[in-house]
């Protein structure tokens, strides 16, 4: 289907739904084109067919989006709500006042700010006017279907829809990312885990892998954590989830890896990190390491929590995270393999019933 048809389509749907605009191409951007009342600054009186630039590529991704444009256009305009400053950048605030407006009546744990919103806020132009057409734009910058594209388009929905502004072609663009999506096949064994980390070289990487594997943290909470009861680790308050301990579920590689005694990777001034730089540093490490990722550790740690027969409200509680998420995210990984083995120490139990004659 070429693109004339396409957007012949979506004009249809428009239509059909009864919504007063129309999408036009012009040097290969997309338009709205409808009545709209005088834009500011217009020598005109009454409403006239006017046009609005969506900052949109004339291709079928951009289509979509400005689809749905096109409809809060239109349902502003039959609700007499329509706004040139929601469309034209013309609101007396500026990014950067915007955000500081939303911090202001933001609730929730710092460091989930900084590191849900700070981190994609820091990304825009603080002097623009905001639009969202900025947000968007800004948005697409990142890797699709990322981690990084899903925290921004989040971050900027909710800072659109905050000022007032239409936000469904952020929803649109936030891609299919989810901790869900991970193939339990391609996570390592337990016997490659403890091959693998003697392979590395530096005492403070194989250190961390060690660390990761035995207790499955994150790799942020790592260096900050509380060795002074060990073998449990105290995960430090100012983590992601805040506070808790961890055991390991191999003690043998806790003790054997001497992981007691902390060496940390060798990272210049590595105190003046946030949780998110040195989520990166350590993600960069596993990247040339080329064997897994670092949130494989932290899978496999899941992994073996049901593998060992523990409630999900247990292996939640070591993991810093709810029983419903557990469930949610890492029981689905669980291939067969590991539903076999854990029916075959089932059956091997001495106290199990014996079945009647």
């Amino acid at each position: 289907m070429d693109f004339q048809e396409r957007l012949n389509r979506a004009n249809g749907r428009l239509k059909a739904g009864r919504i007063r605009v129309r999408l036009q191409v012009l040097n290969q951007k997309l338009y709205v084109r409808g009545t709209f009342p005088p834009a500011p600054g217009s020598a005109k009186d009454g409403p006239h067919q006017q046009r609005i630039a969506l900052g949109l590529p004339a291709n079928p991704r951009g289509l979509a989006l400005a689809e749905e444009q096109a409809k809060a256009i239109g349902v502003a305009l039959e609700g007499g709500r329509f706004d040139w400053a929601d469309w034209r950048g013309t609101r007396a605030e500026s990014v950067g006042e915007w955000i500081e407006r939303f911090r202001r009546q933001w609730r929730g744990a710092a460091i989930t700010w900084r590191t849900d919103y700070q981190q994609p806020f820091n990304k825009l132009p603080t002097e623009a006017p905001l639009t969202v057409a900025l947000l968007e734009q800004t948005a697409e910058k990142t890797t699709e279907d990322s981690r990084s594209r899903l925290r921004a388009c989040n971050a900027y929905r909710q800072l659109a829809e905050f000022a007032g502004l239409p936000s469904a072609g952020l929803a649109q663009l936030k891609g299919g990312y989810s901790a869900t999506a991970v193939d339990p096949r391609s996570l390592p064994t337990d016997d490659q885990i403890a091959e693998w980390r003697g392979q590395i070289a530096d005492p403070g990487w194989r250190w961390l892998f060690g660390m990761l594997a035995a207790y499955g943290l994150r790799p942020h909470e790592v260096y900050s954590c509380d060795l002074a009861d060990f073998p449990t680790v105290r995960v430090s308050e100012d983590t992601k989830t805040g506070a808790r301990f961890v055991w390991p579920l191999y003690p043998e590689w806790a003790t054997a890896w001497e992981l007691q005694h902390q060496v940390l990777p060798p990272l210049e001034n590595i105190t003046n990190y946030t949780n998110a730089q040195l989520g990166t540093k350590t993600a960069r490490f596993f990247e040339r390491f080329g064997k897994c990722q670092a949130y494989d550790l932290r899978h496999c740690f899941a992994r073996r929590c049901l593998e060992f027969g523990f409630a999900p409200e247990f292996g939640a509680k070591l993991m810093g995270h709810s029983p419903e998420t557990h469930c949610r995210v890492y029981r689905r990984w669980i291939d067969e393999g590991t539903y076999w083995a854990i029916y075959q120490a089932g059956l091997a139990r001495g106290d199990r019933p014996s079945a009647p004659r």
